[in-house]
């Protein structure tokens, strides 16, 4: 037993709180970082201190031995190991503060794979700790803490479209759907205080470089100017005609200019509220307003696909950019003054993708185009010194420029859908995002220029995953998503082993493996079957061995399963109330399942082979005899459409999951009720049944829960950053694979 644990031990349980509250402080004050540092890696402690203590105390204990206000003797790679462990507390403070029985997946989730002693003692500490059933993370599922990515912020309750940092870095003020303005504490990620007054989303703020007053645009066609300092609204500009869109404010602070889907711009006075001109600029709507540096020129940018350039002076058109073959979506300028930026959306609706347009400013010629988000692009920021842009899109991702050359130099991902909105602060260290995942991420822009960067990519895809399966060897874990790509995943070390287009831009929306683990049938968004097969091989670059004899794309269906003998595979559609059963060696239909009042939307098989289960949109769940093709139940108590349908490897329970938020479990014979399984907060999307009478549900909430089918209740939690939406268990019983909406992988194993 450790030192630390030892002491935790030998403290009386009414001192135990203070003693812990306490250690860290007398460390220091004893000038005994060697000592300290034991504490702080030591599992049981870090612990202890969150049971007692707000997770940011933890994380400013860190910060005490990291910046001693004494020499200290901690060494270099001591540091580092501190410095990654506060970077995990800061990364998952909000899902730890939620619940703190997330602390060791998080730790996993973060550190596995790290190749530092102490760190891999934490975690083993950690893992030996847990007594009960939990999702063990096998490979890096979010961010590590050595990445950009330095905190994430939650608190409001709807989309966030704006956001602003104070000029002293201290304070971070964001603007909502929800009608509410919060402001933040940059270091500490803690809400100050919340502003209200607008009747319609907050859509742009714009804040005084001594920060005592905040202006704000609105959907409601007002903007608003706030006091910081007393927290309270002090004028309301109103002589817009729709929504305003943007608010900037001139360099000497004297003037405010607005833009409006009302197609003008407005020029205010700041201090009295006055409106001093209005310029009718564009034949549509103007998305954005800003100004160079200087204050002289102000640019506007419009759906109606051009920038333009105005005089300040004169409220005269200097110039209008042409160039854009889509609607403008924005408008920025370099700190010289010599540059625009604009962006939009261009594409079809198979393959969108948002262009940022670089322009002389005297000239009006195009400079060059920054093609690579796949979405459109929400906003940019320009770097202090202008040699660099941050591009926010709604592809999830946030992308750093080189002005000079126009190349892309590094991307970001942390946000699981649009990213609605990026600042830079003033000394050009950190960019500020917001997205519409209810979330604030702030990132260290200094790592991007590290010679040993770390760049992290996401186990999985760029886009949603729509179905996740293992292979009964047991060797590989395959993914679809919205990205027209099938993916294999070498089960041993979690390795990308084939990554397939699908051509003609086909969503793969589900897919069944034959038992021996040669064929692929996959099923995309179209309503009409195909038998056609065409043989692909996919080859383990590792071993050489071929993962799969030939994918098969024998499209025929929306959802489908293959019996436990692999002779037929049961499809369904959508819209369709029933299903149909084809014979694999012949390639035809032999039968037909029908009896739903609406449109089926799952299905499942037993192990044993004999019952088809299958969910509706008529909120029921039926089982069929797969020989007789008779229907032998109907398990009636969803209220929503049914989404998964599972059966136990035993072939004793039937598992459901529906909108309605529950998880239903019936006895298959006799069809009896088993229980209602209650705790996910939003839809629940996959059901998998386990051995031992246990079951996983995947959520939109963020959740995987495993549930013990005998008590009704559940007994593990795994918490990520987006919704869940398919996930599919190893043969073993133990390995699991998950797929989310951001289109991440998270490969778990379940202890105990």
């Amino acid at each position: 037993m450790s030192e630390v644990r030892n002491w935790l031990k030998s403290i009386p349980a009414e001192n135990k709180r203070t003693a812990v509250q306490m250690k860290v402080g007398e460390l220091l004050e004893a000038g005994n970082f060697q000592q300290l540092y034991q504490y702080l890696i030591d599992f049981d402690f870090i612990k202890s201190k969150i049971a007692v203590d707000d997770l940011q105390v933890l994380i400013e204990d860190y910060n005490s031995i990291l910046h001693p206000s004494k020499p200290s003797d901690i060494t270099a790679q001591q540091i580092e190991t501190l410095r990654l462990i506060q970077g995990v507390f800061r990364l998952s403070e909000d899902i730890i503060k939620k619940d703190k029985k997330q602390l060791i997946e998080q730790l996993w989730s973060r550190l596995v794979g790290i190749e530092n002693p102490d760190i891999k003692n934490l975690l083993e500490r950690a893992k030996k700790s847990r007594r009960t059933a939990w999702l063990r993370p096998l490979v890096p599922t979010f961010p590590p803490p050595d990445t950009e990515l330095i905190r994430t912020i939650k608190g409001h309750t709807a989309v966030i479209n704006a956001v602003v940092v104070t000029t002293d870095n201290q304070y971070i003020i964001s603007g909502a759907r929800d009608n509410q303005i919060k402001v933040w504490n940059l270091e500490t990620g803690k809400e100050q205080f919340t502003l209200t007054g607008h009747k319609k989303e907050v859509t742009s703020l714009a804040v005084t470089s001594d920060g005592k007053l905040l202006i704000s645009a609105s959907a409601d066609e007002t903007i608003k100017v706030w006091n910081l300092i007393e927290k309270k609204q002090i004028i309301t500009l109103n002589r817009h005609d729709a929504p305003v869109t943007s608010v900037v404010l001139t360099p000497d602070e004297k003037e405010l200019i607005s833009s409006s889907d009302d197609g003008t711009i407005k020029i205010w006075n700041l201090q009295t509220g006055e409106l001093i001109h209005s310029i009718k600029a564009h034949k549509a709507e103007v998305k954005s307003v800003t100004i160079t540096q200087d204050g002289k020129k102000i640019i506007s940018a419009s759906f109606d696909k051009t920038i333009k350039v105005w005089s300040r002076k004169t409220r005269k058109l200097i110039k209008t950019l042409k160039g854009h073959t889509a609607e403008v979506e924005g408008a920025a300028v370099t700190p010289d003054g010599k540059r625009v930026i604009g962006y939009d959306l261009d594409g079809e609706w198979e393959y969108l993708f948002g262009w940022i347009y670089v322009w002389d400013i005297k000239t009006g010629e195009q400079i060059f185009q920054l093609s690579g988000h796949d979405s459109v692009v929400e906003s940019v920021a320009v770097t202090p010194d202008g040699k660099h842009l941050v591009s926010a899109s709604g592809d999830s991702t946030i992308k750093v420029w080189d002005l000079e050359t126009g190349k892309e130099i590094a991307t970001f991902r942390d946000h699981c859908r649009y990213v609605n909105d990026i600042v830079i602060t003033k000394d050009g260290k950190l960019a500020i995002s917001c997205g519409s995942e209810l979330s604030i991420k702030v990132w260290d822009l200094t790592k991007v220029w590290e010679k040993n960067r770390v760049n992290y990519t996401p186990i999985g895809h760029p886009e949603e995953i729509n179905a996740v399966a293992i292979a009964p060897n047991g060797k590989w874990a395959i993914s679809a998503a919205c990205d027209f790509r099938l993916k294999v995943w070498d089960l041993t070390n979690f390795s990308e082993v084939c990554n397939i287009e699908i051509e003609g831009f086909r969503v793969v929306h589900c897919f069944a493996i034959t038992p021996d683990s040669k064929q692929i049938f996959l099923g995309f968004s179209s309503s009409e079957p195909s038998t056609e097969i065409r043989k692909m091989k996919c080859r383990n670059p590792r071993t050489q061995e071929e993962t799969f004899a030939f994918l098969s794309p024998l499209h025929l269906g929306n959802f489908m399963v293959v019996t436990p003998e692999g002779e037929a595979l049961i499809s369904g559609y959508w819209g369709n109330r029933g299903m149909k059963i084809w014979d694999l060696e012949l390639k035809q239909e032999v039968g037909y399942l029908g009896g739903h009042e609406e449109e089926v939307s799952c299905i499942a098989i037993s192990p044993d082979g004999k019952y088809v289960i299958s969910g509706s949109h008529d909120t029921n769940v039926m089982v069929w005899d797969l020989e007789t093709e008779e229907r032998v139940l109907v398990l009636t108590g969803h209220v929503g459409f049914v989404n998964s349908v599972a059966v136990t490897p035993d072939n004793k329970y039937v598992i459901s999951s529906s909108y309605d938020y529950d998880v239903r479990v019936w006895n298959l014979e006799t069809g009896d009720k088993v229980g209602v399984f209650r705790g996910h907060e939003r839809t629940i999307l996959d059901v998998v049944g386990l051995a031992n009478s246990r079951a996983i549900s995947a959520s939109e909430d963020k959740t995987l829960k495993l549930w013990d089918l005998t008590t009704k209740k559940a007994i593990a939690t795994f918490i990520g950053s987006s919704g869940f939406k398919r996930c599919a268990v190893a043969p073993d019983g133990r390995t699991i694979v998950a797929g989310d909406y951001f289109g991440r992988l998270h490969f778990l194993y379940l202890e105990g």
